[in-house]
């Protein structure tokens, strides 16, 4: 069988017997020819995945203004199990709102940060 594809950006068509033969000389060829486009679909990607994935800076911020609880569903299960172990050592050094937030969200992290 003989599979066939088309560059999106030039029309230069390929054929390769397997697909992953067509697939390789697809990528290779939209490398070589349209680097620049490449890079910006990447950059694009990543901006768009981290706008709507706030930091862990974010979830401090939100836990030190007292506005987590109204907002806590912009945040990830992931989030939460990458600052916990922070937190937990750092909670006796946190100021009293952030640490009583913390506490808060804390005790409801499994109601809060569904899977």
């Amino acid at each position: 069988m003989l599979y066939k594809a088309k560059c999106s950006q030039c029309g230069t068509q390929f054929r390769r017997r397997t697909r992953t033969e067509l697939l390789s000389a697809l990528r290779k060829h939209i490398w070589k020819a349209h680097r620049s486009w490449m890079v910006h679909r990447i950059k694009a990607g990543q901006a768009k995945a981290a706008a709507g994935n706030p930091g862990v800076v974010g979830l401090l911020k939100d836990l030190g203004s007292g506005d987590f609880i109204p907002g806590y569903k912009k945040y990830k299960r992931a989030q939460y199990e990458a600052l916990k172990p922070a937190l937990d050592v750092l909670t006796k050094h946190l100021p009293e709102p952030v640490k009583v937030s913390w506490e808060i969200v804390d005790r409801m992290a499994d109601i809060i940060f569904k899977k």
